[in-house]
């Protein structure tokens, strides 16, 4: 008889972003902290899997009291579903606020479930299911979101002295060209020659004004630009005038929109969200699409708690060899991760925990402490017994 889903349990959490934070480049009101779900799924074996739901309202994914009523109302449609039926259903779920997040905690707590009863990581689980290989460790890149040249320098050589080997730079931040040229040149200088640069626009230039900031930039050796402008045909636009790689990432909205992409020769490299596409085996569909097309792929949060981020560190595992550096060194941003042991960042390395399933372990210490009322009730739902 196959497994079954026996109980599925949410509770809500809200915990304070360690330093001042904003969503994208443009200077705004800084983000005070971030709010989501740590969902548990048991088995009818008695097997448990953690996830997490957190959507990012500031980019329209919805909120996490969004999130918890979709657990609500059509949670009670996974209990007592076998695994594959559930896949189904969770497929089907309406498109609401909150959807790719609820998605992505569930696909996550299964692979877990399983991964944690079978003995395996879920990375490998990913690679039996799409292909690649598991790595030991993946390189992973320090985000530098000043807006002063000065500041900039000071992050960058704190980066290069952590020994990270690839810098991400928000930009898309100053007024003219001049000003941002200074930026990246402040950036360069501090992480020296050797230490990767990319650049992170959030869309926030036109088309005439990315190929004229691109072509003022390259000097710096750039090892590409991140949704330069917002639109596929203007990143293909740009990407056409320009010799630096393009990376897509707002616009890599799934499957749909990852073929988009590739048809139209719009990026070099898509930029994959598991909380933002709906878990780890959409991802991992969309980085065999771009494998096969040529294209490469790298994995970031969405600075989700230790739950979402050692699921994307799995995901990130599986990437071809040599993997770009990525996006998951963004535990210290928030005051707490919620694990018992937080996963390492070593010299710009994190490896993965020898662990089965995601391989961490939950405070449910610090869950309690930073449980949210605000944000909404737990909640339990538990499949009739038989």
């Amino acid at each position: 008889m196959p497994e079954r889903i026996a109980g599925i349990r949410w509770t809500p959490f809200r915990i304070p972003f360690a330093q001042e934070f904003s969503i994208g480049s443009a200077p705004g009101a800084p983000l005070k902290a971030r709010e989501g779900l740590i969902v548990e799924l048991q088995s009818d074996r008695g097997a448990r899997g953690l996830g997490e739901a957190s959507p990012l309202p500031e980019r329209g994914e919805g909120s996490a009291p969004a999130a918890a009523d979709l657990l609500r109302e059509f949670g009670p449609l996974l209990v007592g579903a076998d695994w594959g039926s559930a896949r189904e259903r969770l497929g089907a779920l309406p498109d609401r606020p909150g959807r790719q997040a609820v998605r992505c905690a569930l696909d996550v707590a299964q692979l877990d479930l399983t991964g944690r009863a079978a003995g395996l990581p879920v990375a490998a689980q990913l690679v039996r299911e799409y292909g690649g290989r598991t790595a030991a460790a993946v390189p992973v890149n320090a985000t530098i979101g000043s807006h002063a040249p000065e500041d900039v320098r000071t992050a960058g050589a704190r980066a290069r002295a952590a020994g990270y080997s690839a810098v991400k730079l928000k930009v898309g931040v100053a007024d003219t060209l001049e000003a941002e040229r200074l930026r990246v040149a402040a950036a360069r200088e501090a992480l020296g020659p050797a230490v990767r640069l990319r650049l992170d626009a959030n869309g926030a230039w036109t088309v005439p004004e990315a190929i004229a900031m691109l072509s003022a930039l390259e000097t710096y050796d750039l090892e590409w630009v991140e949704q330069p402008v917002a639109d596929v045909a203007g990143l293909a636009a740009v990407r056409r005038e320009s010799r630096v790689r393009i990376a897509a990432d707002e616009s890599v909205g799934g499957a749909a929109a990852a073929r988009a992409l590739l048809r139209a020769g719009a990026a070099d490299l898509l930029v994959l969200k598991p909380m933002s596409l709906g878990g780890l085996r959409p991802a991992a569909g969309i980085a065999r699409l771009a494998r096969r097309a040529g294209a490469a792929a790298v994995v970031t949060t969405t600075i989700d708690t230790g739950i979402g981020a050692a699921a994307a560190l799995q995901l990130a595992a599986t990437l071809p060899a040599p993997a770009p550096a990525c996006g998951l060194a963004t535990a210290s941003l928030l005051a707490v991760d919620l694990l018992r042991r937080p996963l390492p960042v070593e010299a710009g390395v994190m490896r993965l925990p020898a662990a089965p399933g995601l391989g961490v372990h939950l405070d449910r210490d610090l869950l309690a402490r930073y449980r949210s009322g605000a944000v909404g009730e737990c909640g339990e739902l538990r499949a009739a017994a038989p």
